[in-house]
């Protein structure tokens, strides 16, 4: 049941991450954030694109890695499948 609940606001979370986008309050890109954090656990592809940013943006690899030990054990296991190192499944 969790799957579901994180699938339906992860997508809730990034349709309406994309709508406020615009306004001058980054809200928007917040919620795309959480959103993509959401939905990563589940979809290959979000995993993959997560996996290329990692490796685009050193820094933000830095800073998952740096921080991973206070996120949840879902997210944890993303941040580790995502590693730009780890060969995709």
């Amino acid at each position: 049941m969790l799957p579901v609940v994180h699938q339906l606001v992860g997508g809730t979370l990034i349709i309406a991450g994309l709508i406020i986008l615009p306004l001058p309050i980054p809200l928007g890109l917040v919620m795309l954030v959480v959103g993509l954090a959401l939905l990563a656990p589940y979809i290959p592809a979000m995993q993959r694109l997560i996996r290329k940013m990692r490796h685009k943006w050193p820094n933000l690899d830095q800073s998952l890695r740096q921080y991973r030990h206070h996120f949840p054990t879902i997210i944890k296991k993303t941040i580790d499948r995502t590693h730009p190192t780890v060969p995709a499944e």
